[in-house]
């Protein structure tokens, strides 16, 4: 069962930001026409946008890989346990702590709906993270709800539900370590977290008793957000010149040289989303471009592009050059 996709169009264009920028400085690309790239950097660039669509297909993977993580603990727990048992004098309040997990169905079926839709190639594995399991169950054993639900010998699956939030909320809020473990693990984690953590919990919510869990549906050949990062990533690179020129028109004393070049991507960015993004409305492009600069480039930069952004959807509305449509947006 499938559920929206977790990759938001926000996520599509920071990581298309990434590849422009990773693209130029890559090859010190900076100033070029699409004609006069010589055939390594043409393969560069084929690259670049390779990885740009592997980066989203792992946004998902990490999602799934998370997902998983109180299965993989529980498996951790067990081998504990296993250990505790086999001793002459087996302490029985441990063997129970060690076992928590195992007695929870929905962590059993978050593993079989996350085994279910692993992409072949699935490029995760808590096996190299395993040497910090005890780390992760001392905190367990600080927090207050899991002692809770420790209680029970069989929660209901609304307990379960509320316990396993609970758990993702405060690794995710209150143990910096744990953050900082996923991002040396997997660099995109501090771009994805914000998506991540929702879709976890809209997953846990939307789970059912009888053991179905709907999973955000994973990005392939031919999605919606594949598509948008690849029209953002090549219609940009092969029209950058020609917005500098779009924007120099505009601009007193242009010299790209001078411009932040995070801020003059995200201005070329958001020319694509102008005119060749026909359903976008512009008022949304120019809102979203905005807070990435704020959050991806200099303190004072929202300003800057801003100011250059409102110039450009005036003179090119006024040409005709903006032309959208779709529902809402004839005549906007």
């Amino acid at each position: 069962m499938w559920l929206r996709s977790m990759i938001s169009r926000r996520l599509v264009r920071i990581k298309a930001l990434q590849s422009l920028y990773s693209f130029q400085q890559g090859e010190s690309i900076v100033d070029y026409t699409w004609h006069n790239l010589n055939t390594h950097q043409k393969a560069y660039f084929d690259d670049t946008l390779s990885n740009l669509i592997e980066s989203i297909q792992q946004s998902h993977d990490f999602y799934l890989f998370l997902l998983d993580f109180p299965y993989q603990l529980s498996q951790y727990l067990l081998e504990e346990q296993a250990l505790e048992k086999s001793k002459f004098y087996p302490d029985q309040a441990k063997i129970r702590s060690f076992g928590l997990l195992d007695r929870l169905p929905l962590v059993k079926y978050l593993h079989r709906a996350v085994t279910d839709n692993q992409r072949k190639g699935f490029p995760f594995d808590w096996s190299n993270l395993s040497a910090q399991f005890d780390s992760f169950y001392q905190w367990m054993l600080e927090w207050e709800f899991v002692k809770d639900i420790d209680f029970f010998e069989q929660p209901t699956f609304e307990q379960q539900q509320s316990f396993l939030e609970e758990f993702y909320a405060n690794l995710f809020e209150t143990k910096e370590s744990f953050f900082d473990t996923l991002n040396d693990y997997y660099p995109g984690w501090s771009d994805d977290e914000l998506y991540t953590t929702r879709e976890i919990e809209k997953t846990l919510q939307a789970a059912q008793s009888n053991g179905v869990v709907p999973i955000a549906s994973a990005p392939t050949k031919g999605s919606e957000e594949i598509e948008m990062a690849k029209q953002l990533f090549t219609t940009t690179a092969k029209n950058s010149l020609a917005y500098e020129s779009q924007v120099s028109e505009i601009s007193d004393n242009w010299d790209p040289s001078r411009i932040a070049v995070m801020d003059l991507l995200i201005i070329k960015l958001t020319l694509t989303e102008f005119l060749h993004c026909p359903t976008i409305p512009v008022k949304v492009t120019i809102n979203e471009y905005l807070e990435i600069t704020k959050n991806y480039s200099t303190p004072n930069s929202s300003r800057f592009v801003n100011g250059v952004l409102d110039k450009l959807r005036i003179v090119m509305e006024e040409q005709g050059m903006i032309v959208k449509s779709g529902r809402g947006l004839r005549d906007k």
